[in-house]
């Protein structure tokens, strides 16, 4: 008894007491702060601990429309080859069977002749166009087109990739076309 008597002072009393506060404190605030009592928009990636939010913790809503998104391809590594010179163009690549709704429409394609010639190429999702205008060489190197579009589709969609030359015969390769469907998009003409 004389042991444990020596050992309690007011300033050992008064920090036990200050222990069991402390500790009595975080188990009410664990227990006792629900969601209600949480400001909406308050909650920051810095207060989450790593890998604690599973995606079925996230109402559909939350996410939704703003951030939901899915893609589509379609790759042609050769052709067509040998098209006739023609004012008129030549599918590569089609994309069809695209969902309602905004998408970015991303091609590429090389494009060759046997002539000197001009080469073009287009990317079309309805009345959308995006055209690209490249200078063949017989024997060269391929060309490549870049070509890339928003547009919104009120029902089923698709997308071409063609092209044309103005002489002689041309073949494509490499072609890729890409739809991304995204929340929404809008497109403006501007002068500057």
């Amino acid at each position: 008894m004389l042991r444990l008597r020596s050992f309690v002072t007011f300033s050992n009393v008064i920090a036990l007491c200050a222990l069991f506060v402390a500790l009595g404190g975080t188990s009410y605030a664990v227990t006792r702060i629900t969601s209600k009592q949480i400001k909406n928009n308050s909650i920051r990636s810095v207060d989450i601990k790593n890998r604690t939010i599973k995606s079925r913790d996230i109402a559909r809503g939350v996410i939704g429309a703003t951030l939901q998104s899915s893609a589509a391809q379609v790759v042609r590594d050769a052709g067509p080859t040998n098209v006739g010179a023609s004012q008129s163009y030549t599918p590569v690549a089609t994309l069809g069977g695209l969902e309602p709704g905004a998408y970015v429409l991303l091609a590429k394609v090389n494009q060759s002749a046997n002539t000197f010639t001009e080469g073009r190429c287009r990317i079309q999702a309805e009345s959308d166009v995006d055209d690209s205008n490249r200078g063949l060489r017989p024997q060269g190197t391929p060309e490549g087109h870049n070509l890339q579009l928003v547009h919104s589709f009120g029902g089923t969609g698709t997308a071409v990739l063609a092209c044309r030359a103005a002489a002689g015969a041309w073949t494509a390769s490499d072609a890729k076309l890409l739809a991304i469907r995204i929340g929404s998009a809008r497109s403006n003409v501007v002068s500057g």
